[in-house]
């Protein structure tokens, strides 16, 4: 049992990592993020006034 125990946790923590560094990867792949059109922008402005 603890040879299970500490396989799975082992397993887990690796998953736990590579999780952490897949969600920095998408910036490093140059992903475009699309500006706000003026006119959404404009409406927003206007519902803060």
């Amino acid at each position: 049992m603890k040879v299970k125990n500490l396989l799975l946790k082992a397993i887990a923590g690796l998953g736990y990592k590579s999780a952490l560094n897949a969600g920095g990867t998408a910036s490093q792949y140059g992903t475009y993020q699309a500006a706000e059109p003026k006119s959404i922008s404009e409406l927003r402005n206007k519902k803060k006034a």
